[in-house]
């Protein structure tokens, strides 16, 4: 996100470039290069609006190549200094790029990453402008800022979850969506559990099901299927919610997962 700069100000005098960690109430904003965080509550919002910088589909994969805490935390964020390089530049240039993040806690040498290149990068974004136009603000542009780690999953990673999200089902009247707003909700939604599995804190005001018959059926596939635990693109990171978390599904809802 990018904040025009009074409302920066206004907000605790957060930096006008962070993330947006999520959007209720209000509008949550977490600087990674401090670990400080705002509110932006909705008449603020509507005072001065904004719009996003980018967005996940342009999210990129980064490898850690070091990280140095900081020793500062906030939370679950832990602030440190980390090199990366774009996944897709290994083994065919040596660029690199520093920057300060909020996931010192988790991320180690080796790790994947997803962020934002700023460097180089145009936004057409009149916010983004003004921010490297102004003598105080461009010098803390960073050349990338991290949004979350990358787990890697397997092909069957969505088949082997042991949890399902109840949504309501769609009243038969309305318009099917055409194919490629169909595929495209679907990727979205997928995202969205990815986050739930990564997030903790997110997972917290929501209700989660066991899913019993889906666990059956993979415990089956698996057993029929041992080439294919032997591949370790098989290892979802650990992402597996623990079953304490989860509620049991007492009644055929007619709701998908």
């Amino acid at each position: 996100m990018v904040l025009p700069i009074p409302l920066a100000k206004k907000a605790g005098n957060i930096s006008p470039l962070t993330l947006c960690t999520r959007i209720g109430t209000s509008v949550q904003l977490l600087d990674p290069a401090t670990l400080q965080t705002a509110d932006v509550a909705t008449d603020m919002y509507w005072r001065t609006p904004f719009r996003p910088l980018a967005d996940v589909q342009e999210l990129t994969e980064f490898i850690v190549l070091d990280i140095e805490s900081l020793g500062k935390q906030s939370g679950r964020n832990f602030l440190a200094e980390a090199t990366v390089a774009r996944a897709s530049d290994m083994g065919s240039n040596d660029t690199t790029y520093y920057c300060r993040t909020h996931l010192g806690g988790i991320l180690h040498v080796g790790d994947s990453a997803m962020g934002y290149l700023l460097a180089n990068t145009n936004f057409n974004n009149p916010l983004f402008d003004v921010l490297e136009s102004s003598n105080k603000h461009a010098q803390s542009i960073p050349d990338v800022m991290l949004v979350k780690k990358h787990y890697t999953r397997s092909k069957k990673a969505k088949s082997k979850r042991n949890w399902r999200l109840k949504r309501m089902n769609q009243e038969q009247s309305e318009m099917l969506p055409r194919k490629q707003d169909q595929e495209k909700m679907e990727r979205d939604f997928e995202m969205f559990l990815q986050d739930v599995e990564e997030d903790s804190e997110l997972r917290q005001g929501m209700a989660l099901y066991k899913a019993q018959q889906e666990e059956k059926r993979r415990r089956e596939a698996d057993a029929m299927d041992t080439e294919s635990e032997m591949d370790p693109e098989e290892d979802d990171g650990g992402l597996e919610i623990p079953m304490e978390q989860l509620l049991d599904d007492f009644e055929d809802m007619n709701m998908e997962g």
